[in-house]
């Protein structure tokens, strides 16, 4: 949902006219980045220290998919959040116009990281979405269970 959300953010907030909501709805999605950054980042060391180890329910080319899936959308995370991060610093952004974030770069290198940040955040919108597409069709087609699989048991609590 945090990445859904940052991404309406970003792809509505400069329909607003230049002025302060604007700069605050800005601050939101930066603040909503950085979260998001600590949310990747932990999500991940989670998986490869405590993660729940299941069997692939197959081991043949979905599950091979699925694995490719998860790996790409891992790495396009980390490459959105890193330029996030690098385009709050590129800009020099003025955090609720309180704080401003040291500019580094030029105005080249600012765009360039702009548009990077986008388009890698609308190839993470495609993937995310064959992602869910694929999880609803195991579940409401090949009936496999693997939605299912996803959630803990109550056992385990």
């Amino acid at each position: 949902m945090l990445v859904v959300i940052e991404f309406l953010i970003g792809r509505t907030t400069n329909l607003l006219p230049r002025g302060p909501l604007r700069v605050d709805i800005w601050s939101v999605h930066v603040i909503l980045g950085f979260a998001l950054a600590s949310v990747v980042v932990s999500g991940m060391l989670w998986r490869v220290t405590r993660g729940r180890r299941l069997p692939p329910p197959d081991r043949g080319v979905l599950h091979l998919a699925a694995l490719a899936t998860h790996r790409l959308l891992d790495v396009l995370l980390l490459i959105m959040v890193a330029l996030g991060i690098t385009n709050v610093f590129a800009h020099g952004f003025p955090l609720f116009n309180l704080w401003h974030f040291p500019k580094l770069g030029s105005g080249e290198f600012m765009h360039g990281v702009n548009a990077w940040h986008g388009s890698i955040a609308n190839v993470v919108i495609v993937v995310a979405l064959f992602h869910s597409a694929a999880a609803l069709f195991h579940h409401h087609v090949i009936k496999d269970g693997v939605l299912r699989r996803m959630w803990p048991s109550l056992t385990e609590r």
